[in-house]
């Protein structure tokens, strides 16, 4: 309950009242020409949870429904294997780190998209780090956006 308001409207006395769960929550939402109701059901997401992988190599699988940063120190080649846990919508970065030898490369399966379906390519500096912004549209479908290279 709170005394603010919004629109001119006291919303500790507005007529819908919005609880919630876990879940799901029951709402009865007014809207303008009257009241709609219904169940509104939530999604449960990491939301800036990091994942932090010192020692990546050979095939790894994000977990979406856990991170939505992925911090990784690439001690070998790695590839990124498609995921079974992604959440539509959501969105993050993932941290690719050379280890102290660097020339480590990335492979991405076939859920990940880069611009122009071109790939990635990391810089391979020892202890540089790459990042890479990501998009879930869906099962199935990660949007990578342009590679940020060379930091550090």
């Amino acid at each position: 309950t709170t005394n603010s308001t919004f629109d001119g409207v006291d919303i500790a006395t507005r007529d819908g009242v919005l609880t919630s769960t876990t879940t799901t929550a029951a709402a009865a939402l007014p809207k303008a020409g009257g009241a709609m109701t219904g169940a509104i059901t939530g999604i449960t997401y990491a939301n800036n949870v990091i994942f932090t992988n010192a020692a990546a190599t050979g095939s790894v699988t994000l977990n979406f429904s856990t991170a939505t940063h992925f911090h990784l120190t690439l001690t070998g080649a790695l590839t990124l294997a498609n995921p079974t846990t992604e959440v539509s919508g959501t969105s993050g970065l993932i941290f690719l780190k050379q280890d102290g030898t660097g020339g480590r490369t990335l492979s991405l399966g076939t859920d990940f998209e880069t611009p122009a379906s071109a790939g990635h390519t990391l810089s391979t500096a020892a202890g540089a780090t790459d990042i890479i912004p990501y998009y879930v549209v869906g099962s199935g479908r990660i949007l990578l956006g342009q590679i940020q290279r060379a930091f550090g």
